[in-house]
C-alpha cells in the first residue's frame, strides 16, 4: 500500500460530496493529516481551524486548485482513500518497477 506524507504531491481520485467531486483529477500538495478535535493553522487562509470532535475519521488538508466543502478555494479536506500519490517513492514496489522499466 502507498504511503501519504506531508509535503508530497497526490491526485484526488474520489470524493463523497458534490463539491468534492469537482476536485477529482486535480493534483494537490498534502499539508497534513488532521485528526478529529485537532487545531491547526490553515496554510491558505491563515485561520486557526479545529476539526470537529464528531468527525468520523482523520482527513488530509490539501492545497492546490481545489475547492473546500464550503466553497473556499485553494484547499480542501480529503479522505486518505481518495488520494493517490504522484511521488514514485510512495508507490508500491510493483508499480515503481513498471514506471522505471
Amino acid at each position: 500500500m502507498f504511503q501519504l506524507r506531508p509535503g508530497s504531491i497526490a491526485i484526488v481520485i474520489g470524493a463523497q460530496t458534490p463539491v468534492g467531486r469537482g476536485n477529482i483529477g486535480k493534483s494537490v500538495e498534502l499539508f497534513g493529516l488532521c485528526q478529529p478535535g485537532e487545531m491547526f493553522l490553515n496554510p491558505v487562509n491563515g485561520v486557526m481551524t479545529r476539526m470537529p470532535l464528531s468527525a468520523s475519521r482523520p482527513l488530509w488538508l490539501v492545497t492546490g486548485e481545489v475547492t473546500a466543502f464550503d466553497g473556499q478555494h485553494g484547499f480542501a479536506f480529503v479522505r486518505a482513500e481518495h488520494l493517490m500519490p504522484l511521488d514514485p517513492d510512495c508507490l508500491p514496489e510493483y508499480e515503481r518497477a513498471q514506471t522505471i522499466a
